[in-house]
């Protein structure tokens, strides 16, 4: 079958086993990722107590560079094969093409990275030179994943979306713990632990998708989805850069204990990440879905009830961060209060403008996070350069919340010019959204704590 991917905006129709994304979809990943906040808040409490400030550096160090080239060598072929999904009715071709494209984009991105790690870690931290390169191997793993996870997106499948998601942090986590148990205080052991988590990762995925569908058949047109995610990818040149400069800048500027630290805040103040990125999730999959210029409302509600709860979980998660980070990180880490009260701020304009982009993807708008990424990251480079000698670690916090604070004020504008909106009236949350939040999690509780003993009775 040589399907033809279709034009970047081009509206066609859905196909009939294509599911539809509503209230469940968001609840549904929007728990799954509060599971996987809790994993990664608890693996990050492990590992900051177990390496301490230094060691924690040093691990963020390893793995750094490695997940930059996953991000920037993956190049959109994923968001392409997710848009292809959603209107292909041959899922078999569609993962076939996913695995191959994945093996080529690793093993381009995978070599030029293990070549370009010794100059990319500063000569105080090359005694980690060799674990770093050996963490190369992250690259085809997260590519493999992600091409296949796409998938399930863009069909609407987040039932599976969101199971295959919750392996990774999980299992992370109780590798940690047998580490912790078996008195392993390495940072290359903590690394070798992560990889095999995501073999594992990758394996589940794997068999699911042959389960249903043969290894050997025709191929969804290579050449189509290569040409489908060059907007993508050149848009999401700037990503990973924008993702990781905070980190580069103070590996360069203040070295590993202060970037154990600054990772600690920076985990602290993202607990409630989940929000934001469930709502982004799943804003993809009903943009994609929807006409070109179509379904503004939908986003728009999705950005309101996310900025409804971080003003309010944020607000208390500052309010609570004295007492709670010492107690659960460990005294040691008592200089990352300040900075992870700082960065919820920086935190929440990041998780926002990540909804509005996604939404953009799914219209075809690929380089409106680029454009805002460039802005977000002039703004935080010069800060960080500025303003890390004065100020040490709260001077690059600084610098994050105005990177942040500028790419969404641009991605923001973008969406209002392509959906016709004047104005940002339609993104502040209203007095009756917080009852009908509240109503719908209260709901959906009840209707499971309700099951629950039915499906006990029944069995």
């Amino acid at each position: 079958m040589n399907s033809r991917l279709p034009a970047i905006t081009e509206p066609l129709p859905i196909p009939s086993n294509k599911k539809h994304s509503g209230a469940s979809a968001f609840l549904g990943t929007f728990g799954a990722n509060v599971l996987i906040q809790a994993c990664g808040v608890l693996q990050g409490v492990l590992i900051a107590r177990l390496l301490g400030p230094v060691g924690r550096g040093e691990y963020a160090a390893v793995i750094l560079w490695p997940g930059v080239f996953a991000t920037l060598g993956i190049f959109g072929s994923n968001i392409a094969l997710s848009r292809a999904a959603t209107r292909c009715e041959d899922l078999g071709s569609i993962i076939r093409t996913a695995i191959v494209l994945a093996l080529i984009t690793a093993c381009i991105s995978g070599l030029v990275c293990y070549f370009a790690l010794p100059f990319l870690l500063p000569q105080a931290e090359r005694h980690l030179l060799t674990i770093s390169q050996l963490f190369v191997i992250f690259i085809p793993l997260n590519h493999l994943a992600l091409n296949l996870n796409s998938i399930e997106q863009g069909i609407g499948d987040f039932i599976r979306f969101n199971i295959t998601r919750l392996i990774l942090n999980p299992l992370y986590v109780l590798m940690v713990v047998a580490l912790w148990v078996l008195g392993i205080r390495e940072v290359a052991w903590y690394a070798i632990a992560l990889l095999l988590a995501n073999l594992a990762v990758v394996l589940v995925r794997m068999g699911l998708a042959l389960r249903a569908h043969s290894l050997f058949g025709p191929l969804y047109s290579l050449a189509n989805v290569v040409k489908g995610s060059m907007h993508f990818g050149l848009a999401g040149i700037a990503q990973p850069l924008y993702q990781q400069a905070d980190k580069a800048l103070l590996l360069w500027l203040l070295g590993s204990r202060d970037l154990g630290l600054y990772m600690v805040a920076l985990s602290a103040s993202g607990v409630i990440g989940s929000v934001t990125n469930a709502s982004g999730v799943v804003s993809f999959t009903m943009a994609a879905q929807a006409g070109s210029g179509e379904g503004f409302e939908r986003i728009a509600k999705a950005f309101r009830m996310s900025l409804l709860l971080w003003i309010i979980l944020g607000g208390l998660l500052a309010f609570v961060m004295p007492w709670v980070l010492p107690l659960i990180y460990g005294r040691g880490f008592s200089d990352a209060i300040s900075p992870a009260r700082l960065l919820i701020i920086g935190s929440a304009f990041g998780g926002l403008a990540n909804l509005l982009e996604q939404a953009m993807r799914g219209q075809g708008r690929a380089f409106v996070g680029l454009e805002g990424r460039a802005f977000g990251l002039v703004a935080m480079a010069l800060g960080g350069i500025y303003l890390s000698s004065p100020l040490g670690i709260s001077g690059i916090c600084v610098a994050y919340i105005a990177g942040q604070s500028i790419c969404l004020g641009v991605i923001l504008r973008r969406v209002n010019q392509h959906y016709g909106i004047r104005g940002i009236a339609g993104y502040i949350p209203r007095v009756n959204e917080f009852r009908e939040l509240s109503v719908r999690i209260g709901n959906q509780l009840l209707a499971r704590i309700r099951t629950r003993p039915a499906d006990g009775r029944s069995a």
